[in-house]
């Protein structure tokens, strides 16, 4: 009976553990527009993997794309990149230092600021996911926010996995968390009032599949900073 009782508890356990980390892929795209109608969009790919987490910042231009690999268990961010058919990269000491909004994107779900959230009660699916409609206003913007409650990864996190960097600015990060958002959001509509930008948020091409050779460093001749 006891052991019984115990296998139970186990199976509750590691089912709880699971939904709380979403692993999968996505693209989110940003895109902005401010009064003179002058417009532009990024790309970025994000692969959460149940140990490590990979971002590709799609540059523009003839400029080349620039590969993350976040890895908690020894503690280095790597960059990886190709030019001229040559691979190169370096490896980061995962510190506050080198990316300052560390404690923001490794923060357990669910964890951040609890607030009351305005919820709307409007409801439409996006990509395919059921969302529900949250609106935040600041001193500094307002917004919209089509939250999918059951992935359990918060934009927050998301956001910042882009302040690699020392000295990278973070004010996006934290003005994201004073909301107290929790839930991932496919679709986030941003109104600044300082630089008067438009700014959209929109998560496509989600799946929970991808393949593992996104963390692969093979082949790239890396420059180790980590003991700077």
């Amino acid at each position: 009976m006891k052991l019984l009782i115990v296998t139970t508890v186990l199976i509750m356990i590691s089912q709880f553990v699971f939904a709380q980390n979403f692993t999968g892929s996505f693209d989110l795209v940003v895109g902005s527009e401010n009064p003179n109608s002058n417009s532009q969009s990024d790309t970025l790919s994000f692969f959460f993997g149940e140990n490590k987490t990979a971002l590709i910042i799609h540059a523009r231009g003839n400029q080349p794309d620039l590969r993350l690999v976040f890895n908690p268990k020894d503690s280095t961010i790597t960059g990886l990149f190709e030019v001229n058919e040559k691979k190169g990269g370096y490896v980061l000491p995962m510190n506050k230092k080198y990316w300052p909004s560390m404690d923001y994107a490794l923060s357990d779900y669910g964890t951040g600021p609890k607030k009351q959230l305005n919820i709307t009660g409007e409801q439409k699916k996006i990509n395919g996911v059921y969302c529900s409609e949250m609106i935040c206003n600041t001193d500094k913007f307002e917004g919209s926010f089509w939250i999918a409650e059951e992935i359990e990864l918060s934009l927050v996190q998301v956001m910042a996995y882009q302040t690699v960097g020392a000295g990278k600015d973070t004010d996006a990060v934290e003005m994201l968390a004073e909301c107290g958002i929790q839930g991932f959001t496919m679709l986030t509509k941003l109104r600044l009032f300082e630089r008067k930008d438009v700014v959209m948020l929109s998560i496509i091409k989600l799946t929970n599949t991808f393949d593992d050779a996104i963390f692969s460093t093979e082949g790239h001749t890396l420059a180790d900073m980590t003991e700077e």
